[in-house]
């Protein structure tokens, strides 16, 4: 999980704590003020027949009235019918609603018939000579201290969530909007785009130091790759004389019965050594390249590459699969390089029955298009395929016979990234081997 999203996860769980907060001090206050008039009725209601009388004589003792406050006090006969003794003050057209037969010796909310208040709190405490004595109270005070504590606690609910609110803008504008961007930059940066650096954070935060730590990092491995690139260059620009040398001076001792033998060898390992220089320059070049991009017609370019691998062997078949034109834009020297080694590869490590393919197809309708060269061989491992296309690996040396420099699919890995496409291969053991190249449309390239 982000740290934005558990900042916002924390932030909803405080939002949650704090109103089950507030609604369980809701419900305290609101039990508590329910509490204080149900004990002033349970009081009452231990000597009902003082309460009827004194409330009978209050009207003309005002003192008996303030005493009594807003509670009301009735008689409830035998058939039902509820007969007012002393209204409350403030409300003196209360009647609270009770049925025929109650008897409530605790107090129970129950609505009203009449009045101003809506509910009230009430007791029915049956009398000796029959009928029931009543005695209420509004529950009008209750109700509006809950709702002042509602309208207090949800200010106060507004007040935190705007205090917190500008505390998660600060925190992400400061300290994750920053690592988001450096997060995105880093992605680019993984995916190729070695110039971009990570932006800088806010002056004096967290933020702002990992950003210059990390493009001092960045340009420090730029640095060093390219001291490798040029040390790379100069070796082999540096042994390709020698090795020219080598393989003229073998040459022409091949002749001699006697070295026929050494020279032989020394001409065969200092050719495969030149090829390894050659590609180590190639791949040298790609890694800063220059391309000459131009309109290609990759039906052409794949023709040429068949008619080439015919004549080299002549026993191979060779098709190519293609619409009648398909041009896109690249380089067409770089792409005819990555096929032909594609297609060389097929021909190294498959029997010499086997058949090659090549294939166009255009992909979309801004002139994007994918290369394939497929064979009928054996297949190559799961293991090895992630591997392919890294510098010097060779999947299985042993099973042509041949021995490669391991530089012909990384060479191909690179034209392709050097293109803004990408590379695949699709292969299972016993059903063949399919390499693909993705070149992308022309505003792309």
């Amino acid at each position: 999980m982000t740290l934005q999203r558990r900042l916002i996860v924390a932030t909803i769980l405080l939002a949650v704590t704090i109103l089950v907060a507030g609604l369980t001090i809701l419900g305290a206050q609101r039990h508590y003020a329910i509490a204080a008039l149900d004990q002033k009725l349970t009081d009452l209601a231990k000597n009902p027949r003082a309460v009827l009388a004194l409330s009978a004589r209050a009207d003309n003792r005002p003192g008996l009235t303030d005493a009594f406050g807003d509670v009301y006090v009735g008689r409830l006969t035998a058939n039902g019918r509820l007969i007012t003794v002393l209204a409350p003050t403030s409300d003196p057209d209360l009647v609270p609603r009770l049925r025929t037969g109650d008897t409530l010796t605790t107090a129970v909310g129950r609505a009203t018939v009449a009045g101003q208040a809506a509910r009230v709190r009430v007791v029915a405490i049956p009398l000796a000579g029959g009928g029931r004595a009543v005695i209420a109270e509004p529950t009008t005070a209750a109700d509006a201290a809950t709702a002042r504590l509602a309208r207090a606690l949800l200010i106060a609910a507004a007040a935190i969530a705007l205090v917190l609110g500008l505390i998660l803008w600060w925190v992400a504008r400061l300290g994750l909007r920053p690592i988001e961007q450096m997060t995105v930059t880093a992605d680019a940066i993984a995916a190729g785009d070695t110039i971009l650096r990570v932006p800088p954070g806010p002056p004096g935060t967290e933020a702002a130091r990992l950003g210059t730590a990390l493009n001092a990092m960045l340009d420090a491995t730029r640095a060093g790759e390219e001291r490798m690139r040029r040390f790379v260059a100069d070796a082999s620009h540096e042994l390709r004389t020698p090795l020219t040398t080598l393989r003229g001076y073998s040459g022409l001792h091949a002749s001699d019965p006697e070295v026929a033998d050494a020279m032989r060898r020394i001409n065969a390992e200092s050719t495969r050594m030149s090829g390894l220089v050659d590609d180590l320059l190639t791949l040298t070049s790609l890694d800063a390249p220059r391309l000459n991009v131009a309109p290609v017609d990759l039906v052409a370019l794949l023709g040429d590459v068949a008619a080439d691998l015919q004549v080299a062997s002549p026993e191979r078949t060779v098709q190519v699969e293609a619409p009648p034109r398909l041009v896109i834009e690249g380089d067409a020297d770089r792409l005819h390089q990555a096929v032909m080694a594609l297609a060389t590869n097929a021909i190294r490590h498959t029997p010499p029955h086997t058949r090659i393919t090549l294939r166009a197809v255009a992909t979309s309708s801004d002139g994007a298009a994918r290369i394939e060269v497929a064979d009928t061989g054996p297949g190559i491992a799961a293991a090895h395929l992630p591997h392919l296309f890294d510098r010097f690996y060779r999947a299985d040396p042993g099973r042509s016979g041949i021995r490669g420099s391991g530089l012909g699919l990384a060479i191909v890995a690179a034209i392709a990234t050097a293109h803004g496409g990408s590379y695949a291969v699709h292969s299972a053991p016993g059903s063949g081997s399919t390499f693909t190249i993705d070149l992308p449309g022309r505003a792309a390239a």
